[in-house]
């Protein structure tokens, strides 16, 4: 007999669960965060992340009426078959309190593969939303379907992106590869009051209770709750969540002198994060593993704070430096055992969800970007020997990071050979490139290499990856400018490559989505 939610939380009944625990601090609860008001409630929304086959993280924060002394609150939460909350399958009683700035984190458990649910908490005498979330499947998938995204700046406009994520049901899950939000004061990147978008706190972040309070801030913004709600994530941190430029033992927009010490702060931002996002928190750091079925193994990786040594100067020796590393010795060995372990299991396809561009990326004048691969090529080429050498294919790169939209085959070190395709999704809201190269009086060049397949570098949007036994396929989504909400979309170009070639083709029938002076021989037109 199917049990109702409600029935099932009367009854005080408790379900299998693990909740995550934090140290002692003071948060969000002692100030207002945004969109707060004196009732309090679930003002941050509902999320979910890293599926597994079967279970699946379960979050909220749950904002004290009139602020708190401190004292606990206890949260019931539930998880169902449908959404009305007929159907319950797990549930039970968690304490939030200041430890983790009254966010919650469920492991729910004892979960079907490849199943719709739907999840819900109550504090107080309120109801958060609905979330639906979806596990992982099991053997026998023939179709894998993932969003990813990149880049959101709250004070450079509305996430329209999410509100068309948001809209639809044809995605497994939702990637996010970085910049999910970012540390300036209002007005050193963006300013948003034209659009009432003013992040809180008002200055840089810096501390605990800053990143607290900025998390607070973009997950106060309706889109981005309800991509969430409507979605399981997987996500993993790149730079501005700390700081722009960071790396293991400092960052370009850190100052010891005035900011204190980085370790600090890096903590600190790791703490918040973990605190406000629907991850499972593990001892290694975020780099971790999910096999969907029999099809795919997504692979993500922490390119930004692991193990990744300062940048270095603009200068190929100091690029091709072989000690140089972006992974950390630890993280690629487990990065290596992760391809070949996937390989050995006869699994098709080999996605690896991570925040920097991989290929040579061309910036004209501009020269190279210390800050991605190309900063740390002894690294990248071990990868990739460590590819061919193995006869490891099928494999694929996701990235954020650069504002634009890219499509490239990853080009061997030292031959004309492909090792791998590359896919870049242009920003949620943040600046495009090519309009940040167009401020800073820089050209994108005219030549382009032969491994660029595609590049736009003025929309903004998401991407989507579709995988099956036959082919990859790559799909472009541009939405409306940033200035005004809307969760419309423009359709973007198609590519595919067939299992077992990284010849990647163009099969939406267009040409290229805007004039170009960029062209290649034998590719499509580049958007410049």
């Amino acid at each position: 007999m199917p049990i109702d939610r409600r029935e099932f939380l009367r009854k005080g009944a408790v379900g299998a669960a693990g909740v995550a625990v934090g140290a002692a601090a003071s948060g969000c609860a002692t100030w207002p965060c945004a969109g707060e008001g004196a009732k309090g409630g679930f003002l941050h929304g509902v999320a979910s992340g890293d599926p597994l086959a079967d279970r699946v993280i379960l979050w909220t924060r749950i904002t004290p009426a009139g602020g708190t002394n401190g004292a606990p609150i206890d949260v019931r939460w539930w998880i169902a078959r449908k959404a009305s909350g007929a159907g319950v399958v797990g549930g039970g009683v968690v304490s939030a309190g200041p430890d983790r700035d009254y966010t919650v984190k469920i492991d729910a458990t004892g979960l079907e593969p490849g199943t719709d649910y739907y999840y819900g908490f109550e504090a107080n005498g309120n109801a958060s939303p609905t979330g639906r979330t979806r596990t992982l499947p099991g053997a026998g998938v023939e179709h894998v379907r993932l969003a990813f995204a990149s880049c959101a700046n709250y004070p450079q406009g509305f996430f329209n992106g999410y509100g068309n994520l948001a809209t639809r049901l044809d995605v497994d899950a939702v990637l996010h590869l970085g910049d999910y939000l970012y540390e300036y004061g209002n007005g050193e990147y963006g300013d948003g009051a034209p659009l009432g978008r003013i992040p809180a706190p008002i200055h840089e972040i810096v501390t605990l209770e800053d990143y607290r309070r900025r998390h607070a801030t973009y997950k106060s913004d309706r889109d981005l709750q309800a991509a969430h709600a409507n979605h399981p994530w997987i996500t993993v941190w790149d730079d501005h969540e700390s700081a722009n430029n960071s790396h293991r033992t400092g960052a370009e927009n850190h100052d010891p002198e005035t900011e204190g010490d980085w370790e600090t702060r890096r903590l600190a931002a790791i703490r918040a994060y973990s605190e406000w996002m629907p991850i499972r928190d593990l001892p290694t750091g975020l780099f971790r593993t999910f096999r969907f079925g029999d099809l795919v193994d997504l692979v993500m990786l922490d390119t930004r704070l692991h193990g990744r040594d300062a940048p270095p100067p603009r200068d190929e020796e100091s690029a091709n430096d072989p000690d140089r590393t972006l992974l950390g010795e630890d993280q690629t060995g487990w990065l290596l055992d992760a391809l070949s372990e996937s390989k050995r299991d006869s699994i098709p396809w080999r996605v690896v969800g991570q925040q920097v561009v991989v290929s040579p990326m061309p910036f004209g004048n501009f020269g190279f970007n210390p800050d991605a691969w190309d900063g740390y090529r002894a690294n990248r080429r071990r990868i990739l020997d460590f590819v061919r050498d193995e006869g490891i294919d099928d494999l694929v790169f996701l990235t954020g990071d650069v504002h634009s939209s890219w499509v490239f085959e990853v080009p061997d070190a030292e031959t004309p050979e492909r090792r791998a395709i590359e896919l870049v999704c242009p920003a949620i809201s943040s600046p495009p490139l090519g309009a940040t190269l167009r401020s800073l009086g820089e050209d994108a060049g005219d030549a382009v290499p032969e491994h660029v397949v595609y590049a736009n570098l003025y929309q903004q949007g998401y991407a989507i990856i579709d995988l099956n036994r036959e082919r990859v396929r790559a799909e472009f989504v541009y939405t409306q400018p940033v200035s005004r909400r809307s969760a419309s979309s423009i359709g973007g170009p198609v590519f595919e490559a067939a299992a077992g070639s990284y010849e990647v083709e163009r099969i939406d029938g267009s040409g290229p989505t805007a004039p170009s002076r960029w062209r290649a021989p034998k590719r499509e037109g580049l958007t410049g």
